[in-house]
């Protein structure tokens, strides 16, 4: 009986899972993988076909994964990788007799030496990983895959550094076979420690299973009848062979080509691994958090860069090296988001669950393919032209062109070819790369992080402000977190800086959420919030709250309604605002009829007007006539100068007019306006006032909108009344005067005469 472990047991043990990889990073980079292995094989006289096709077994052996793997269950997948994990170890050891070999029959007998030592590696290899990637699947919790791949990776990564700076040391400090034999041999006990750290990691129990067999070739079938899966496996093989095509083969490019030194060929390792422990964590978040599949699309587009760049390399300038170091940068941090996005999509996404082993077993005997078709092919083009050079003053044309070209190729076509894969928890592509340019990408990052470490209210409360004034999507998660913060403060502003977010669909839907758990404190904060995300579809959830019996909340409602743009809601405002008993909230009804520009109310809201008190709230009543007039531009870039001084501010204004009536050759209206603005000049205010009324008297009506009449002739009514008057009424005359003067200028007018003649007058028309 299988006993099973639990994710919390499996998160515990994670550590010696890391450690394990760390300490194997160190083998693969000193034996079979790398630029040392290369650089051994060249130091052997091998061509670059002999390279490539040694390259190739490796990978080529994991073809056997299909025919083996409905065994390996029987016998335990820990079991099986741990034997054959180990005795890899002493197989590869056979590769340090190579300088015997070549002393005792000779230099070509090196070639048949470590083609049969790789052969043997290999296969164990192959046994080895078929039964370890079931294990490893079932050993990480998928909730945080992304994130163990980025800690690991950053492990590894620091390890292989200092693998990489000490073996950089060693090769150009040494000649011959012997200094790759000593790395080889510190490689070989780094792995042989490694597999104490695997023995430590829980799962892969030996599990009985009838038809056993059957089942897995059944299984199987359905992995090569899977379409996405295909899809997926497509998508790896272009990748992997345009990838590794090219990576393989850097490390000659730079010694033959670029005219890189051994060492500092191997200190470009460090360039790479620097890119990637710099971008480690960034991709397994991101991948966790939006999905795999637009992280396989950017770093396609990454690797894709590279041929390029190491095509267009200076050759032996004082530039070269630290120019070649910026692109192996570039290279550990794209194929570092390349190997971390496309893991997490194999286990997560392209895996159906309790398949794991078929489709596991038809994954790797396809990955292993591949991978050897890439070096194979990549010799085999290299090899083909030697003849294919030509220099000129900005680039130089090699035998490693054509392949670089390929590489090109193959990574494009892989990009095209990731787009229909199936995700449900991906967020497409553009999207992803369109919140990096919207508000602030990098301040919302910071804000996030803190946040997620942050434990006092005031600190939640702060970074919750922040994330809305950086107003980009990245931290639209920790928002909608923060929505259901046990404190009063961090919801309240997590709700205020939602409403200054881009209006995302998630944050909407959160909000609505909100709202439908019943009215609080918090409504009507959730009801500015919607307004100003724009979203319609908080609507219709917005017109129900209209009959709430909470005439405080219908009244934000309806504010939010007007920003939203419901002009069916009229009606219902418009009745909402000569029902309400109170002045204060029958103000919001007329801000949300200006808002909406209802011309029926615009009686009714020169009459609340006339009958309210203070400056704000008189304010805010023009303002809504105003909007019903046009916009409220010319009203609000006036409204700061007629408060600090009324009559010199009202005689500025005028004269503007008067300009506008010129060109409109209205000779008499002309000349009102001068005297209106000298009166204000001088201080006269009632004197101007009689003046604008006559103004208004003098405007020709015909062509004018209806509203602008009916605001005009309520301003004139209300410049009578009294000697003082407000200047919001002034204002509003103004304002909507500017209006007028610009749908006459608009009109096709016969004659200057037949403006000036028109003996209709506004008070005539309203």
């Amino acid at each position: 009986m299988t006993v099973s472990v639990t994710d919390v047991e499996k998160i515990r043990r994670l550590p010696w899972l890391v450690a394990a990889d760390t300490l194997n990073t160190g083998f693969f980079l000193l034996t079979f993988s790398g630029s040392v292995f290369i650089l051994f094989l060249n130091e052997l006289g091998l061509k670059t076909g002999q390279i490539g096709f040694l390259l190739s077994l490796v990978p080529f052996c994991g073809i056997i994964a299909p025919f083996i793997a409905p065994y390996l269950a029987r016998f335990g997948h820990k079991r099986v990788y741990l034997i054959f994990w180990t005795v890899r170890k002493f197989v590869f050891a056979l590769i340090l007799l190579t300088p015997v070999v070549v002393a005792r029959f000779g230099p070509a007998s090196a070639f048949y030496w470590v083609t049969g030592s790789i052969v043997g590696f290999a296969l164990c290899r192959a046994i080895a990983e078929t039964a370890g990637y079931p294990w490893r699947k079932a050993a990480v919790p998928d909730s945080i895959r992304g994130k163990f791949s980025a800690i690991n990776s950053m492990s590894t990564t620091v390890a292989a550094i200092m693998v990489v700076t000490g073996a950089s040391f060693v090769i150009d400090a040494g000649t011959g076979l012997g200094r790759f034999m000593l790395l080889m041999a510190v490689g070989i006990s780094l792995g042989l420690l490694s597999i104490w750290c695997y023995a430590q990691v829980p799962g892969g129990a030996p599990v009985r299973l009838k038809r056993s067999t059957a089942r897995h070739l059944q299984g199987m079938k359905q992995a090569l009848a899977d379409r996405n899966f295909l899809r997926f496996l497509l998508t790896l093989g272009l990748a992997t062979i345009g990838g590794t095509s090219v990576i393989s083969f850097v490390p000659l490019y730079m010694t033959e080509q670029v005219g890189l030194s051994e060492g500092n060929v191997v200190l470009l390792g460090v360039g790479t691994y620097l890119g990637a422990l710099v971008t480690s964590y960034w991709w397994g978040w991101l991948a966790d958090r939006y999905g795999s599949q637009p992280v396989m699309q950017f770093s396609l587009y990454l690797m894709a860069l590279l041929p390029v760049s190491w095509f267009l390399l200076p050759r032996d300038t004082a530039f070269t090296l630290p120019l070649a170091l910026a692109i192996a940068f570039g290279a550990g941090v794209a194929t570092l988001a390349w190997q971390i996005s496309w893991v997490r999509y194999l286990y997560v996404n392209a895996i159906p669950p309790r398949r794991e082993s078929p489709y596991l077993a038809v994954y790797y005997a396809w990955f292993g393919l591949a991978s050897g078709l890439g070096p194979l092919l990549a010799g085999q083009v290299i090899a083909r032209s030697q003849e294919f050079t030509f220099d000129s003053a900005f680039f130089n044309v090699n035998p490693y062109t054509p392949l670089f070209g390929l590489s090109v190729i193959l990574l494009i076509v892989g990009v095209i070819t990731v787009a229909p894969l199936r995700s449900e928890d991906a967020t497409p592509f553009r999207r992803l790369a369109g919140m990096f340019l919207r508000g602030n990408p990098i301040r919302a990052l910071e804000s996030l992080i803190q946040y997620n470490f942050s434990g006092t209210e005031l600190s939640r409360v702060t970074l919750t402000e922040r994330m809305g004034d950086a107003q980009n999507p990245l931290s639209t998660r920790e928002l909608i977190e923060a929505l259901n913060d046990p404190s009063y403060n961090v919801r309240y502003e997590a709700i205020h800086s939602i409403g200054r977010m881009p209006p995302e669909r998630e944050l909407v839907d959160a909000l609505l959420a909100a709202l439908q758990e019943g009215q609080s404190e918090l409504s009507f904060v959730i009801i500015q919030a919607l307004g100003r995300l724009g979203d319609p579809r908080a609507v219709e959830p917005l017109r129900d709250l209209l009959d709430s019996g909470y005439h405080l909340l219908e009244a934000h409602s309806a504010r939010a309604l007007a920003r939203l743009g419901d002009t069916d809601s009229i009606p219902r405002l418009l009745a909402k605002f000569r029902t309400e008993p109170n002045p204060v909230l029958r103000i919001a009804y007329s801000s949300a009829l200006g808002t909406l520009r209802s011309t029926e109310a615009i009686e009714e809201i020169f009459t609340l007007l006339r009958q309210t008190c203070g400056e704000a709230r008189r304010g805010e009543i023009g303002l809504a006539l105003a909007r019903i007039a046009r916009d409220e531009q010319y009203y609000m870039q006036h409204w700061p100068a007629l408060r600090a001084n009324l009559d010199t501010a009202t005689a500025q204004a005028i004269l503007a007019l008067q300009k506008k009536i010129s060109r409109l050759t209205l000779d008499t209206l002309a000349d009102l306006a001068g005297q209106c603005a000298e009166s204000f000049a001088r201080q006269d205010s009632n004197q101007g006032r009689r003046l604008l009324r006559a103004m208004i008297d003098q405007l020709p009506p015909a062509g004018l909108d209806r509203a602008l009449l009916c605001i005009l002739g309520e301003c004139k009514r209300d410049l009578a009344e009294g000697e003082e008057g407000h200047l919001e009424v002034l204002l509003l005359s103004l304002h909507t005067f500017d209006i007028a003067l610009e749908q006459l200028d608009s009109l096709p007018v016969e004659s200057p005469v037949g403006r000036q003649n028109s003996s209709t007058s506004i008070t005539g028309q309203t």
